[in-house]
């Protein structure tokens, strides 16, 4: 997979011609933003005609409508029905010579419920269209025009390889330098001080011959909001999946991590579903299983049962598997978030997002797997100590202080602390 960089390189050489992208498209490490404009597309009937697909795709990119309706996004948005498929088309063209375009999903449509996938499967080298797609909202949720909607990674079209591997007397295989590691390749990047590939802990995982297995945390949360807008941070419910596990059901949307925190370096991960889940119904992510050079977190997914399903905490939930990048690699995604947050704004009070659509509670820490120490003066009932619970982020704390005895008793009967003053005058800063 190209980096962006590479991506950038090759527009210049004209192999990649990218008309219509937004000035910062490629501000990810190793993928190009794709908008929507304000147009969908509609059946008006229950039943499809699947030979009719090619017509189908032909009106939407040259806009001349016979069997589809045209509806138009208003600047206030547009409430998408559960279920139903939207077809559109990108507002940029793509073209290519020795290149192969991919689209995937948006994570936080993703994550809403929202599939956005090619109508026609994986482009081909000498692409020259916009990207036609589709959209399917699980609840009802609110779009918007000009929406960054996809993202868009390139892969080298492979040529006949000049080294070839023998396998028996009648077959052999050509030897090439990219593409996804065998698990083999990714058990031996796991080794040493630097390694390309970190995830912790390992007690669960399992390393297949091209992936790795996570496991589902036992934290799960839903949308208490019976409408969704994806330029809002909406209200979820969080709930414990407990030793029995938990029935999900279709037409809900289902948030859940892995308990494995995973992190890169010079290769891309990819998360998908395990098969053995996908024959019983259950997607763990909407169209959106790429993922960025030097990602450093959970693997957030939006779970989607097609039919009731019990799920029991610590079960094998999805995998990972990791594809070689090519070309320079001038960024990855911890300097995106780090230049992100530093070109913060005010933040919504009502929302808390800021003017880059980025919540608060998205930001992840560096190193979550490590445990903060804790000490307050004038403690009070311990606010900050209750945020760190909400929040999920490993804490001890060290010391409280505080001259009030109903707050005393009311913070000890919430935490536990190993040294409690009553005065701030009696700290001992030499402990």
């Amino acid at each position: 997979m190209l980096t962006s960089n590479e991506i950038r390189k090759q527009i210049d050489n004209g192999t990649i011609q990218i008309e219509n992208m937004a000035e910062d498209a490629l501000k990810k490490p190793n993928s190009c933003d794709l908008r929507i404009g304000n147009v969908l597309y509609v059946f008006d009937y229950e039943i499809v005609d699947t030979k009719n697909c090619k017509n189908y795709l032909q009106e939407i990119l040259n806009d001349q409508i016979s069997h589809l309706r045209r509806v138009v996004i208003p600047e206030t948005g547009l409430l998408l029905e559960p279920h139903k498929v939207y077809l559109t088309k990108t507002v940029e063209k793509v073209t290519t010579n020795g290149y192969v375009p991919v689209m995937n999903g948006k994570t936080m449509l993703s994550l809403l419920g929202v599939s956005v996938e090619l109508t026609n499967g994986y482009k081909t080298d000498h692409f020259d269209d916009h990207l036609l797609l589709s959209i399917i909202a699980s609840k009802p949720t609110i779009i918007y025009p000009d929406i960054k909607i996809a993202n868009l990674a390139f892969f080298p079209s492979l040529k006949p390889s000049n080294e070839i591997r023998k396998i028996d007397d009648q077959k052999s295989c050509g030897l090439y330098q990219s593409g996804m590691l065998s698990g083999t390749e990714i058990q031996k990047r796991m080794q040493g001080d630097n390694p390309d590939i970190i995830i912790t802990p390992q007690d669960n995982i399992v390393i297949n011959p091209n992936s790795v297995n996570l496991t589902l945390n036992d934290t799960i949360a839903i949308y208490s909001d019976p409408v969704l807008d994806m330029k809002k941070e909406n209200e979820t419910q969080k709930f414990q999946i407990g030793e029995d596990g938990i029935w999900v059901y279709p037409d809900e949307i289902y948030l859940g991590r892995t308990n494995e925190w995973t992190e890169t370096n010079r290769v891309v991960p990819m998360m998908s579903g395990r098969s053995s889940l996908g024959r019983n119904g259950l997607h763990v992510h909407c169209s959106a299983g790429m993922g960025s050079l030097g990602y450093k977190g959970y693997w957030h997914m939006g779970i989607r049962p097609v039919k009731p399903l019990r799920l029991v905490k610590d079960m094998k939930c999805c995998q990972i598997y990791y594809l070689t990048a090519e070309g320079e690699q001038d960024k990855n995604y911890q300097d995106m978030k780090e230049e992100k947050s530093t070109k913060l704004a005010v933040i919504d009070s009502n929302t808390g997002i800021d003017k880059y659509g980025q919540s608060w509670k998205d930001r992840v820490l560096s190193h979550p797997e490590r445990t903060i120490r804790v000490g307050t003066a004038f403690s009070g009932i311990g606010a900050p100590e209750m945020a760190l619970n909400q929040l999920g982020i490993k804490h001890e704390i060290v010391f409280a202080c505080d001259i009030n005895k109903s707050a005393k008793k009311s913070y000890l009967a919430n935490y536990d602390v190993k040294d409690w003053w009553d005065d701030v005058k009696d700290l001992d800063a030499t402990k």
